[in-house]
């Protein structure tokens, strides 16, 4: 009897652990979710793709940027450098990791954020702008150009409030536009194809805003016209230039005269016929 109580004791500590285990091992997030709710449904959904593809860093940013938009910052970041960590070359989960720093208030964070960001890809103009706005907030000013100035080379939109509502927001736009003045005129005088090759991908991506995995690229390019297709069996249009004479030269023929379709003119009229010669009178 002793025994078998011992070992009841034994099961029900373990079961407990077990349970106690389970709790720490869920979300803190998840028992603040809203059954209905269109943003924590979407959560959930995200929840399922992660756990269906956890080596996914491209579903951890997008959930992560889910987790964020629902207030819960510490739930975001785990995902975020989770998706840092399993690829290496992924630039918008430390970018969007910035920008939840920088809403925090941890400027350091941030800081160290966007410039991983920009190691992994140097011609990402919202990680340039956003980490000088933190530069000149620093006071380091000549940091805070440079990185406008690079920004504004790849993207020279970025220079509007309305395109980048952080524009509105520096003092050193002017002095980032000096530096790019002599760079602006020999790009001026280049043609199309010798600018910048990501100059029109990252022109529409929003500066104040989390990016999702399919917002890393602009506008996809539209689909030019397919030619009709002749349908089977049907013959080939005439040619407009006819086949040359079998055993020519190949010099070109002489022009020939088109014959002319316009209606014939109408015969001239007979002239009038003379008067009638006066007839004498007797004498």
């Amino acid at each position: 009897m002793k025994n078998r109580a011992a070992l009841a004791v034994v099961l029900l500590v373990l079961v407990c652990g077990a349970s106690g285990k389970d709790k720490e091992k869920e979300p803190f997030y998840r028992s603040y979710l809203i059954p209905g709710d269109p943003l924590d449904e979407k959560i959930k959904a995200q929840e399922k793709r992660v756990e269906a593809d956890p080596g996914s860093a491209e579903l951890r940013n997008d959930f992560g940027n889910l987790l964020a938009a629902r207030g819960f910052a510490a739930d975001a970041r785990k995902q975020y450098k989770q998706a840092m960590t399993l690829d290496k070359k992924n630039f918008l989960a430390p970018y969007n990791l910035g920008l939840l720093e920088e809403t925090q208030g941890n400027a350091s964070e941030a800081i160290s954020a966007y410039e991983v960001s920009i190691k992994r890809k140097p011609g990402f103009p919202p990680s340039r702008f956003h980490l000088g706005r933190l530069y000149e907030r620093k006071g380091w000013n000549d940091k805070a150009i440079e990185q406008y100035a690079r920004a504004l080379r790849i993207d020279p939109s970025m220079r509007s409030p309305r395109r980048n509502p952080l524009a509105a927001d520096t003092q050193l736009l002017d002095l980032a536009s000096l530096v790019n003045y002599e760079r602006d005129l020999a790009k001026a005088s280049l043609s199309a194809e010798e600018r910048y090759i990501d100059q029109d991908r990252f022109t529409q991506v929003p500066v104040d805003r989390p990016l999702f995995e399919n917002q890393s690229e602009g506008p996809p390019a539209e689909p030019a016209p397919a030619a009709s297709a002749a349908p089977a069996g049907a013959p080939a249009p005439p040619s407009s230039v006819a086949p040359p004479p079998a055993g020519s030269t190949g010099a070109a023929p002489a022009p020939t005269r088109r014959p002319s379709f316009s209606r014939p003119a109408p015969p001239a009229a007979p002239p009038p016929a003379p008067p009638p010669a006066p007839t004498p009178t007797p004498g």
